[in-house]
């Protein structure tokens, strides 16, 4: 969806996934009286609803898939940092969007992995920063990946 909406996009000089943003659609209905956004606007709240829980947003919208690409190179990531101090409370898993990014930065320990939650589904919000009373998170400047000098054989 994403890449036919900036496809789109370049070829029409327009802004496409605004025309199919909820949010946007709303916006239009309430100031313009589109009752057309008011039924994709419940479209969307019944899906989401009933098929998969945040399907939209996780799943088929573009900006959401716009902003999880954008989110793939961002330097500033939520961090598991104290993963020690965690209580399996699961308060950081019920106020999260997307609770399956936490899991793996939080139990990864054992299987070596980072404390840093990598995953572009994390919208980075810090609602598990504001809710974890053990203060495990934080936010975290990554580091740059540094280049690894090719190793040079001796010709001599």
């Amino acid at each position: 969806m994403l890449a036919v909406a900036l496809l789109l996009s370049a070829l029409l000089g327009n802004v496409v996934w605004e025309t199919v943003n909820p949010i946007t659609l709303l916006q239009r209905a309430l100031v313009f009286g589109l009752a057309g956004g008011y039924g994709a606007v419940l479209v969307v709240f019944v899906f989401d609803l009933l098929v998969i829980p945040r399907g939209w947003c996780g799943h088929l919208c573009p900006v959401g898939a716009f902003y999880g690409v954008l989110g793939r190179g961002a330097l500033m990531h939520v961090s598991a940092v104290n993963r020690d101090r965690c209580t399996a409370c699961g308060d950081c898993f019920r106020v999260c969007p997307e609770p399956h990014v936490i899991a793996p930065a939080l139990y990864g320990a054992p299987h070596g992995r980072s404390p840093a939650i990598a995953s572009a589904d994390c919208i980075r919000c810090a609602r598990c920063i504001d809710v974890c009373d053990e203060l495990v998170f934080r936010i975290e400047l990554l580091p740059q990946r540094q280049s690894h000098p090719r190793s040079r054989q001796d010709t001599t």
